[in-house]
């Protein structure tokens, strides 16, 4: 089989991964400002007086600016200062478009969880931004991201992780597919964090755009792995802060229902604040609110998750002004 063989058809369902949905939004009074030493960063914010509480959107596998760019107004018409940080922009070199952002990483292979330190003390020296309440707000892999970072920082005050895994797991790159097993996602203080690999990665994504099974990619990897258990575990007993946690049953990206409860068992062990909130009939695609939409990969129906979306959306805002204070 060859290696341009094997690209392409990574690059094609890779172009189909990451599932963060957008919300109708007005920008009235709300502006953008970018962010020095971030590019493509930005925080938006309601005009008016006052400190605004930070909450960091940490995108998913689909990487750039879009949930910044969506999610960002919304939060700041709440009263926040939101910060969109593009961290991941796919590079799939001659086998796909050209890199969206050639200035951040290009595979999603040790990405830095202590950028987060760097962003911090960029925002405290903007107006109207109070750094000493601090949220982190991530799907599906922003949501491992931001468990990752709460678990190490204790100037972490609110987590809202959405479709969570409680495991670090493999990156993956054009470097990496013919080198399957070999990285980690994520990185901390220059050093590759333990994780967890998958399991018939390059088979499931040879099946075709949409056609791979990710669930089954993750499920059989941690089925082969157990030694890993222990090292990627991501501690989220730690993290001594408010945690809000969203997932559906029917999750098909990875089971995040059972990384819910694993999280949820480690942190009352611990003695942590954690509220769940788990959808029997949902899937992938539940950030924000609205109606039914179409989101192929999700594995909920899109009523179901329209379901989910409508009863957690409240829920997690009240989540954000109970610990932040916005």
């Amino acid at each position: 089989m060859s290696g341009s063989f094997v690209r392409r058809a990574v690059l094609g369902v890779a172009l189909a991964v990451g599932l963060l949905p957008g919300l109708a939004w007005s920008q009235t009074k709300v502006t953008s400002s970018p962010i020095a030493g971030f590019p493509h960063a930005k925080v938006y914010v309601q005009e008016g007086e006052g400190s605004r509480p930070v909450v960091v959107i940490l995108h998913g596998a689909e990487g750039g600016t879009e949930a910044g760019d969506r999610y960002g107004p919304i939060l700041a018409g709440l009263g926040y200062a939101a910060v969109g940080l593009p961290y991941y922009s796919p590079d799939w070199a001659q086998y796909g478009p050209p890199k969206a952002l050639p200035e951040i990483a290009g595979s999603f292979v040790d990405i830095r969880i202590d950028q987060l330190t760097e962003l911090r003390e960029v925002l405290r020296g903007m107006p109207g931004i109070d750094v000493e309440r601090f949220g982190l707000l991530g799907a599906s892999k922003g949501s491992e991201f931001a468990l990752i970072a709460a678990s190490r920082y204790d100037w972490i005050d609110a987590v809202i992780a959405y479709t969570p895994t409680d495991v670090v797991w493999e990156g993956w790159g054009l470097e990496t597919v013919e080198a399957q097993g070999t990285r980690s996602s994520f990185s901390f203080e220059g050093k590759a964090l333990p994780f967890m690999p998958y399991r018939g990665f390059i088979e499931g994504l040879l099946a075709g755009p949409g056609k791979a099974d990710l669930r089954a990619i993750h499920a059989n990897g941690r089925a082969d792995n157990p030694q890993n258990e222990a090292e990627a575990r991501i501690p989220v007993d730690a993290y001594a802060g408010p945690l809000i946690l969203i997932a559906g049953e029917r999750d098909a990206q990875w089971d995040s229902a059972s990384a819910t409860r694993a999280i949820v068992a480690a942190r009352e062990a611990a003695g942590r604040e954690t509220t769940a909130l788990i959808y029997p009939e949902a899937g992938h695609d539940l950030v924000g609110d609205g109606g039914p939409r179409e989101s192929p990969l999700s594995g909920g129906s899109a009523e179901a998750d329209a379901a989910a979306r409508a009863d957690a959306w409240p829920k997690v805002t009240a989540f954000m002004a109970e610990a932040l204070a916005p």
